[in-house]
């Protein structure tokens, strides 16, 4: 929030806004600077402070969002059971059951994907011991930031996520095929 208020500041004041005003060179010249001292520079200097502020800003996002969501309390608009169960929806064509197992798959593989696959992580943990909880709460946050994404989709009505989440003119074709 600092940041924003600070921009606004910042974005009004002659002097200080042309100094944070690149071109596409200088921003070109300010990325590749940065990504040589990304390469170079050892991670407990430079990538440890940043994930673990950045670890901060991601958990505080998820309470954040949660306690929206306890506070908003929002209705659901989504059926529990739609027509489209059987496959034949426009979002894709196929059964429930392996999309399902995907689904669940994918967030538990993401939350370990977060600790063995990061070039960070692994620095990061003191002990081995410690790779359980930080690999397990990993794919819990994944989890719990699913099944928010998954209120905040069934919040909107069932048409207009349909629409958002197909390609041009299927769901009014679909809607179109649908007897009356």
């Amino acid at each position: 929030m600092l940041a924003i208020l600070g921009g606004q500041f910042v974005s009004h004041h002659a002097g200080l806004a042309k100094i944070f005003t690149l071109t596409a060179p200088q921003l070109a010249v300010a990325i590749i600077l940065y990504g040589f001292a990304a390469s170079a520079v050892p991670v407990w200097l430079l990538l440890a402070p940043r994930d673990y502020l950045s670890t901060f800003v991601k958990l505080g996002t998820i309470i954040l969002l949660a306690l929206g969501i306890l506070a908003l309390r929002p209705t659901l608009q989504m059926p529990a059971l739609t027509r489209f169960i059987d496959g034949s929806g426009p979002i894709f064509a196929g059964n429930l059951f392996p999309f399902a197992f995907i689904t669940i798959a994918c967030g538990a593989v993401s939350g370990f994907h977060s600790l063995i696959s990061s070039g960070t992580t692994p620095k990061l943990i003191a002990r081995e011991s410690h790779a359980r909880m930080v690999g397990y709460g990993a794919m819990a946050a994944e989890s719990f930031v699913a099944i928010m994404a998954m209120i905040a989709a069934c919040t909107l009505t069932p048409g207009a996520y349909f629409a958002i989440n197909s390609p041009a003119g299927v769901v009014e074709l679909r809607l179109q095929m649908r007897p009356p």
